[in-house]
């Protein structure tokens, strides 16, 4: 009989797992739980995986578990640099290519009023970076100064990610230890002027949110079971995108937007070279790119997802009025586990949080106010993006996914950024597996191609 992999993903309103056959990456059993975050989220995800062991072949081995978890939304960040357009541009890269939320940002000297902000935004980190690697000291030393002498009136309850000047991360170091944050230390996300580097601050961001942030949510038993590997959902889904764009099957440039009941996120690879007709403008921009916006959620967040994308914008194209639109969307935080194919609601709000989720995550074009056949480009052009993929539950329940998909790609192109054209394949994960794609794709990339081109519809 063949091997199995058994793969948990914990979102923050469905627990979904996947039994798959290996090597040949067949979907044997898929199947969902809600969520059970009160009583511990191991119980949701154990009514998972004793359905998909009483629903694969009988006399199958499992080779293979692994898990993720996006468990009560994403991981929050404060992001703090020395200037906006450089190393807090950085740090937010850094920490969004983690599978994490910034909830606030910080440039310069952190004034009185900022850190009472920082402290209202409850960041579960703070990656404090500052300064090429040689340049300015002053900055990130007294932006640790100050949140070291705020520690002491208050505590913060986050672990510093510290990634910036490495002449001042001692004394950074030092300073932070001494009033009681815990400290993790990593590379400088800007070392010199022209180079972003966000891998170890990434890679940092990950470890504490597995380490202590996942630890206090109480899945150790989860980790325990999973013994190919426990990861964040978000990063999950951005290996995925990569290993389809650049493993199997090739796809090219690649956009891979991924809705959920907390959040919208985007991962993208490619389009970071500008076209030889215009001229990049702030940071080169990562080949591998991932956004989330924790405001665009379908149920956790669809309250906030209702005021971020206007009410009354949202009643105009349902029908309705603005108080019944805020109305639904607070039913969907109160009752998360619902969901009806032909909701109209939630095929509204999923067009516009897509569309705005894409918006946010590609570049833009500004015309030199000197030249005028000159033209600066701010972000990525995913113009030239050769695939569109969808995920999410709103996609893989609804008949009318494809449909959903174009309406959102034709919104997002009117506001004039840099979003993929009309050109660009259009595919739905239709089977939900993106998570467990990424999560086979180094340990058994041919069960990854296979499971994904299935979904796809591309096989």
């Amino acid at each position: 009989m063949p091997n199995l992999a058994l793969l948990i993903d914990v979102g923050s309103t469905w627990t979904k797992g996947v039994a798959v056959t290996l090597p040949e990456g067949r979907l044997a059993w898929r199947c969902q739980h809600p969520t059970t975050l009160a009583e511990g989220i191991m119980r949701g995800a154990q009514a998972v995986i004793d359905e998909l062991q009483r629903n694969v072949p009988a006399g199958s081995s499992v080779a293979f578990r692994a898990a993720t978890s996006s468990a009560a939304g994403g991981l929050r960040v404060a992001a703090i640099g020395l200037v906006p357009d450089l190393t807090g541009l950085a740090a937010r890269q850094a920490s969004l290519g983690a599978g994490a939320r910034v909830v606030f940002t910080g440039a310069y000297a952190l004034a009185d009023d900022e850190i009472a902000a920082l402290r209202a935004a409850r960041p579960d980190i703070i990656l404090l970076s500052g300064g090429t690697d040689g340049g300015n000291s002053e900055v990130i030393t007294g932006n640790a100064q100050k949140l070291a002498e705020a520690n002491m009136v208050e505590i913060i309850s986050a672990t510093v990610v510290l990634a910036g000047n490495k002449s001042a991360r001692s004394a950074c170091e030092a300073v932070l230890r001494s009033a009681g944050f815990e400290v993790v230390v990593a590379h400088n996300v800007l070392p010199t002027i022209n180079e972003l580097k966000v891998e170890s601050a990434q890679a940092a961001i990950r470890d504490v949110f597995l380490e202590r942030i996942v630890h206090a949510r109480g899945i150790d038993d989860l980790r325990a079971w999973a013994t190919g590997g426990l990861a964040p959902t978000p990063r999950a889904v951005l290996d995925a995108a990569a290993f389809l764009a650049d493993g199997a099957p090739a796809m090219g440039t690649t956009v891979l937007v991924d809705i959920g009941g907390a959040t919208t996120d985007v991962h993208s690879i490619g389009g970071e070279v500008p076209p030889a007709d215009t001229v990049l403008r702030g940071l080169p921009e990562p080949r591998v790119k991932r956004t989330v916006e924790g405001d665009l959620g379908l149920r956790v967040s669809a309250s906030a997802a209702a005021d971020a994308l206007g009410a009354e914008a949202l009643s105009a194209s349902l029908g309705t009025s603005a108080e019944h639109v805020i109305a639904e969307a607070q039913r969907r935080v109160d009752q998360p586990d619902t969901l009806k194919d032909e909701d109209h609601f939630d095929r509204a709000l999923a067009i516009a949080a897509v569309a705005e989720a894409l918006n946010r995550h590609a570049g833009h074009l500004e015309q030199s106010p000197l030249a005028r056949d000159t033209w600066f480009q701010i972000g990525k052009d995913l113009r030239g993006a050769q695939v569109v993929i969808a995920s999410g539950g709103v996609f893989a329940a609804r008949p009318d996914a494809d449909e959903l998909l174009a309406l959102a790609l034709t919104a997002a192109r009117k506001q004039g950024r840099l979003v993929p054209g009309d050109a660009a394949r259009q595919l739905i994960d239709r089977d939900y597996v993106m998570f467990a794609v990424g999560l086979l794709a180094k340990a058994w990339p041919q069960a990854a191609a296979a499971l994904a081109s299935t979904s796809l519809r591309i096989a």
